[in-house]
């Protein structure tokens, strides 16, 4: 598989943006919402695999495809979560990065309660 490049013209020259400093664009900006956080695997999943709660995709050159994976707050509207991350995220990356996404896919993963996981955004 190629690796994904994002390549921006600019008047003065190029800008190459990693993979990495977008997927950290959309993690923090995931991590500032009310009622969500970023889904990580549990067990044996979570210790050993390379799953993470952002993926990205270029399909076509010049094109840049993010899928999310979220967990929401017990007592949250699923839909209006996931909703408000998806335009979070397209913002957060075309104010930041300058790069525009063709696709927002937001997966909820699952439904967490704050009282069992110590704290709103679950940290323990």
């Amino acid at each position: 598989m190629p690796e994904i490049r994002v390549e921006l013209r600019l008047p003065l020259g190029r800008l190459t943006i990693k993979p990495e400093v977008l997927a950290g664009i959309v993690g923090k900006t995931v991590e500032q919402m009310e009622g969500v956080r970023l889904w990580h695997p549990r067990g044996f999943i979570g210790v050993w695999g390379s799953e993470s709660g952002v993926e990205l995709a270029s399909p076509e050159p010049g094109t840049i495809d993010v899928s999310v994976k979220i967990s929401v707050m017990y007592g949250y509207p699923v839909h209006e979560v996931a909703q408000g991350v998806q335009q979070a995220v397209r913002e957060a990356l075309e104010g930041l990065a300058g790069v525009r996404p063709r696709e927002v896919n937001v997966y909820v993963q699952e439904i967490f309660l704050p009282e069992l996981e110590g704290g709103e955004n679950g940290a323990a």
